[in-house]
């Protein structure tokens, strides 16, 4: 069917292409728990104190994605998923992320390499410092480069800060291991 000009049929199809891509892109998973399944598990915990994690983000990054609620939720899942820690939630050991760093390319057409630097700092229940250290990760997307961009975009920035807190967890756990 064509009006004046307009092929209705393409419109109604590219419609069709955007909403299907946009749904896929949302769909994604916005923490990787594939990656963060990697971390190093412990049979029994070598603290009976939990742990309570507070992240901020360095106010001059665009939080537009929530990226500090990505790597809170990623790092609660990491640390459960090492049993580092126990149950007491009466004295946990604090564990502080400040986001540095978060950089992505806006556009591109292989995996969407960004750069993600945290700052960690572990207070125990005494509330001194225990351990701090600042992980720098640069990692993209691990998913099909044909697969729609917003889904590349979102897996690569899951897949960054996953990295990146698994790679705190193994020192925290060599850190609490002694």
């Amino acid at each position: 069917m064509i009006l004046k000009g307009i092929d209705v049929k393409k419109i109604i199809q590219a419609s069709l292409i955007a909403s299907t891509i946009t749904l896929v892109g949302c769909a994604t998973p916005l923490i990787a728990p594939d990656i963060i399944a990697n971390v190093k598990k412990v049979e029994s915990p070598y603290l009976k104190n939990s742990s309570l994690v507070e992240v901020d983000i360095d106010p001059k990054i665009n939080n537009r994605e929530k990226i500090d609620i990505k790597v809170k939720d990623s790092l609660e899942l990491a640390l459960k998923n090492s049993n580092i820690f126990g149950t007491d939630a009466q004295h946990p050991y604090k564990i502080t992320a400040q986001v540095l760093v978060a950089s992505q390319a806006a556009v591109s057409f292989g995996n969407f390499e960004g750069k993600l630097g945290i700052k960690y700092t572990v207070f125990d229940d005494k509330g001194q410092q225990i351990f701090q250290d600042t992980i720098n990760t640069i990692a993209g997307s691990d998913l099909n480069p044909l697969a729609p961009g917003v889904a590349r975009h979102t897996r690569s920035r899951a897949r960054n800060i996953a990295l990146n807190v698994n790679e705190f967890v193994g020192k925290l756990e060599t850190v609490l291991r002694k």
